[in-house]
């Protein structure tokens, strides 16, 4: 099961020790900003933008990010990360949640993010490469 944590449980958790993985494309890591001391293993990048289960498993043995290690995804808005999560399961990690709100959370009426929820809006640090 997939654990759900808004940013700021998310951050105290990465505090004592769990790692936080970012499955958000390369692109969206450099111009919109990123989590500090997060590990980048997209879900799915460019040039296919496709999902790569295989690759996506083999980068967390390259980063060696053992299987019951407490791992904590972060994606835009909380969608990729999920389906990140789920393939981990399936793959025998054994320590997987997400945050929700993801990097820039929800959309508000006006159909743009940041404003509503997400990392970003909660305050939490991050930086712009």
């Amino acid at each position: 099961m997939i654990k759900n944590y808004l940013p700021k449980k998310a951050g105290e958790l990465v505090l004592k020790g769990a790692i936080l993985v970012d499955v958000r494309c390369e692109a969206e890591n450099k111009f919109v900003g990123r989590v500090s001391n997060s590990t980048l293993i997209p879900w799915l990048d460019e040039p296919e933008w496709e999902v790569n289960e295989g690759e996506f498993i083999k980068a967390f043995s390259r980063f060696n990010i053992d299987k019951n290690a407490e791992i904590i995804l972060i994606c835009r808005s909380g969608f990729r990360s999920n389906d990140a999560g789920k393939c981990l399961l399936n793959h025998g990690f054994t320590n997987i949640s997400h945050i929700v709100s993801g990097f820039e959370g929800d959309l508000d009426e006006n159909n743009q993010r940041g404003n509503i929820n997400g990392w970003r809006h909660d305050g939490m640090p991050w930086v712009q490469c």
